[in-house]
């Protein structure tokens, strides 16, 4: 059977592209779909977490990688 974990980072595309350390959920996903769901929504929380005047002055936004694993 297969999974999906999720992984976002945080990044400032302030002059370039300098992103935090990754962030791993602890939540396993049954699909690609639900996995990219739960992404945008935890960079929805993200962002309304730092604030209008921090996301435009340092131009922050997420990236996110949605990766297959085998499970048994």
């Amino acid at each position: 059977m297969m999974k999906f974990t999720l992984t976002i980072w945080v990044c400032s595309f302030l002059g370039g592209q300098v992103c935090m350390p990754p962030i791993q959920s602890p939540v396993m996903y049954n699909s690609w779909y639900e996995c990219s769901r739960a992404a945008h929504q935890e960079s929805l929380k993200m962002m309304s977490k730092f604030g209008y005047k921090v996301v435009n002055r340092d131009k922050i936004a997420m990236k996110y990688m949605c990766k297959e694993i085998k499970t048994i």
